[in-house]
């Protein structure tokens, strides 16, 4: 595993879905993914976009949040769209900006 893979996993890209969103080939991101090999800085900040729209998607449904009437029983229901093109359209990207959401709305009952 390579240092790329873990971000692809945080992220929650698959392979097939990196690939679209980086526009690159599926056995490029493979041997990003297995290898030593490092990918083009273009790459790296195509990376770096997505993790900038997922925390600030996050952060944003965070502060929206009522949180007077927040009850922990609504933090299993959060669901949020991530703003911008870079991961949009991807399931993972979503997710991950959900757990991060909820974690710190979470927060509030700690």
């Amino acid at each position: 595993m390579s240092n790329f893979s873990d971000i692809m996993s945080y992220v929650g890209l698959s392979t097939k879905e990196a690939a679209a969103a980086l526009n690159v080939s599926e056995d490029e991101i493979v041997r990003w993914c297995n290898t030593n090999e490092a990918p083009p800085l273009h790459i790296w900040q195509g990376l770096v976009k997505m993790l900038d729209e997922i925390r600030f998607s996050a952060e944003e449904a965070a502060k929206s949040a009522d949180l007077d009437q927040l009850d922990a029983s609504d933090l299993n229901r959060v669901k949020l769209m991530v703003p911008g093109q870079a991961a949009s359209e991807f399931a993972g990207p979503k997710r991950a900006a959900t757990a991060l959401a909820v974690a710190a709305l979470a927060r509030v009952f700690v």
